[in-house]
């Protein structure tokens, strides 16, 4: 186990690592929020999803609130082409609302890390469906990942009206899920949202984001709450995963390996590393190969069917210089995900001889 001065020194250099850089943007200054609130659920069309379809069909509810007439089957095919795929992360949802439906429907998406209850709740309000990524426990089969599509709000139950993909839509007046549940479950994901919006109204969308309207300074937010949850309480382990998270995510990766390995000596779920690849990433960029692997293997341990292990594991090959071996596992990583570009881009690198190459650290 990591000493308490250990875990004070990680704090404190995630601190100095995540001040904050550049201009920022200024929250809207709005009044007070009404105690509830619903989306018109006439927009609305609710639908079950196919097995292990919950992201393509939470996104395909929420689309209908701006007139998408397709069911979950077209966002599948794009977002996962191989059913057995386990992982839609929430850039690749973004991906398919802008680059596939806004071509038949009028909306665009974003996504963004380090989302509070205020923030969800104006966006409600201004008529902007919103989906967060959370934790979900189903009997005898444990935590995995889960979309939920917000469509409402009450303070006077303290619960969020939502769509479910799974659990259902509470007779088509949004199922009621407590504020208590989806702010235990949404921390498993970094509170990560996505909003839908039409594109003529994306400046009333970044001045309700406020600061969190850049990215990067999303995760710097993101980091910042991590730190105080960490602080607060030493044994939350996804408090020191979201840290690692957001340094990953604004490229401090070897001050990121460091939070890592905390939240892994303090347990995480055995599915983690089926939706949240970057200590992978931040294991690869400070050349700690032996490190991917062995987490690349034991996750497979459980299933086979996540495309960024191979991914990985390919990049591992290529930084060795392994050319065959890596392009390999990377065309094993599109025969789970044919659309997966990062994959294709490093096979072009290799053919090309353009491949920059990490130098490992960790040579036995």
């Amino acid at each position: 186990m990591f000493s308490l001065k250990r875990l004070t020194g990680l704090l404190l250099i995630a601190v100095i690592v995540i001040t904050p850089r550049g201009t920022q943007v200024n929250a809207q200054d709005d009044g007070a929020l009404p105690t509830s609130f619903k989306l018109d659920i006439t927009r609305l069309r609710h639908e079950y999803q196919g097995w292990n379809n919950c992201g393509p069909t939470t996104l395909t509810m929420g689309l209908t609130y701006f007139g998408y007439t397709d069911n979950q089957l077209p966002a599948a095919h794009f977002l996962k082409p191989n059913g057995e795929d386990k992982n839609v992360s929430p850039w690749e949802m973004v991906d398919y609302v802008n680059e596939v439906a806004s071509l038949m429907t009028n909306v665009r998406a974003l996504y963004r890390p380090g989302g509070d209850f205020e923030l969800i709740k104006r966006l409600l309000v201004a008529d902007f469906p919103v989906i967060i990524e959370k934790g979900f426990d189903v009997e005898d089969l444990d935590w995995m990942g889960h979309y939920l599509l917000l469509i409402g709000y009450d303070d006077n139950e303290s619960i969020f009206y939502t769509y479910d993909s799974y659990l259902g839509h509470g007779n088509f007046q949004g199922l009621k899920e407590s504020y208590a549940t989806v702010e235990s479950y949404w921390w498993n994901f970094s509170n990560t949202f996505i909003v839908l919006y039409a594109p003529e109204r994306e400046a009333e969308v970044m001045q309700i984001l406020g600061e969190r309207a850049d990215l990067n300074q999303a995760y710097q937010l993101m980091s910042q709450t991590a730190q105080t949850r960490a602080a607060a309480n030493g044994q939350d382990a996804w408090a020191w995963f979201n840290i690692g998270d957001a340094l990953t995510h604004l490229g401090y990766y070897a001050e990121a390996t460091g939070f890592f390995r905390v939240a892994f000596d303090l347990g995480l779920p055995w599915r983690a590393l089926w939706y949240r690849h970057t200590p992978l990433e931040a294991f690869y960029q400070t050349g700690e190969f032996n490190t991917v692997l062995e987490l690349v293997q034991q996750a497979k341990l459980t299933t086979p069917y996540v495309e960024e292990w191979d991914y990985y594991h390919g990049l591992v090959f290529a930084s060795q210089g392994r050319t065959a071996d890596a392009k390999a596992q990377l065309n094993e990583a599109l025969q789970y995900n044919a659309n997966f570009q990062a994959a294709k881009d490093v096979i072009a690198q290799l053919d090309a001889g353009t491949f920059v190459a990490v130098a490992q650290t960790d040579v036995q």
